[in-house]
């Protein structure tokens, strides 16, 4: 038979091991939900009200560090999206050479000549290198990021490969791919 409660005063007198157990085991419970709960209901109001406290006491404060880390903050986040950018270009390049197998755009065969791949990759970016200066001021956005990702697709391609780095292909070029 459960024992739903037990009025104060009341003393409980020879009780079998298993119901004193019982017992014990409904006590424990019920000291652990009523710990819990008054916890519950002291602590989260406090700590909300600490913090209000808190933030209003040193509001003054709190703005002007704000205002000192502005700078430092807004180029965190800066590099925080310009390193995702990368991280996003990385991936494509990567899934697309994963898809489609690179291979230059320079013929193997060019007047009766037979080239290395590395060489074929090196006339490959000397051509976007071309293509861009060609351009000059008149470049669009567009046209940069593009011919950016296609030096930075051929570096991945001459290390993959094992090729040295063409003077078409800046150091910073070569060193992100």
């Amino acid at each position: 038979m459960p024992i739903t409660a037990i009025p104060p005063g009341v003393v409980i007198k020879n009780i079998t091991p298993a119901e004193k157990r019982a017992l014990d085991e409904l006590l424990s419970k019920e000291r652990e939900n009523s710990s819990i709960s008054t916890a519950l209901m002291v602590g989260i109001p406090s700590i909300i009200a600490g913090s209000a406290i808190l933030a209003y006491v040193f509001k003054a404060e709190m703005q002007t560090w704000f205002k000192d880390q502005q700078d430092t903050l807004l180029e965190a986040t800066k590099k925080l999206v310009a390193g995702a950018g990368e991280g996003v270009v990385d991936i494509t390049l990567d899934t697309l050479n994963k898809v489609f197998r690179n291979n230059p755009k320079t013929p193997k065969v060019v007047e009766g000549s037979e080239l290395s791949r590395c060489t074929r990759w090196a006339v490959d970016a000397t051509d976007v290198l071309a293509l861009v200066q060609a351009k000059g001021s008149d470049i669009t956005k567009t046209e940069t990021v593009a011919a950016a990702l296609a030096i930075i697709g051929i570096a991945k391609e001459m290390k993959r490969e094992g090729c040295s780095r063409p003077s078409a292909i800046s150091q910073d070029q070569w060193d992100q791919a």
